[in-house]
């Protein structure tokens, strides 16, 4: 049987400052990775739908202005990030009291990905997550699969040695704040 490796893909669009424009680039991102035909599951993908709102509703919210996303798929994981042009101190997932109406975004990113994490850049910063690692079919790979290195653009990442559907080796899913 030949195994064929899953090409990469990168799609970016641009989400204007109005707050109304979250929900349709969650649905966007979505749709880009259904149309690449990524092996995820559906759980899997309303997840991403669920934290891509979270990160993109940050950037615009938080900074009064748009963002970039670029959503890329490594033949593992998908990836998304989204960048603002809001330089200074990095996203820290902060404690929420009960009764706040805001306050948790991070603390589902950090609970739901594999891994995410934030860096400065020229012009600010980028806000990014990782969803995706194993198969969802009946041959599964083992755990020991799901916690293979890879990275994005020679970008190295935290692996995750905790994910959904391929048991738990150790440790816990990762953050990583760039300084």
């Amino acid at each position: 049987m030949t195994f064929r490796t899953p090409a990469a893909e990168s799609s970016s669009l641009h989400v204007p400052s109005d707050t109304g424009a979250v929900s349709s680039a969650r649905r966007r991102v979505v749709e880009i990775v259904r149309d690449w035909d990524v092996p995820l599951a559906e759980e899997t993908v309303e997840t991403l739908e669920l934290l891509a709102g979270e990160v993109i509703a940050n950037a615009v919210v938080h900074t009064g202005e748009g963002c970039r996303v670029t959503v890329s798929w490594d033949g593992t994981r998908v990836r998304l990030e989204a960048e603002d042009a809001e330089s200074g101190l990095l996203p820290q997932r902060a404690p929420a009291d009960l009764d706040e109406e805001s306050g948790r975004g991070l603390q589902l990113v950090e609970g739901l990905a594999q891994a995410w994490g934030s860096r400065p850049t020229t012009d600010g910063k980028v806000v990014w997550f990782e969803v995706g690692g194993c198969s969802p079919s009946p041959s599964r790979p083992s755990p020991a699969a799901c916690a293979g290195d890879s990275s994005f653009e020679g970008v190295q990442r935290p692996v995750a040695l905790a994910e959904p559907g391929c048991g738990v080796l150790s440790g816990s899913r990762a953050h990583v704040t760039a300084t």
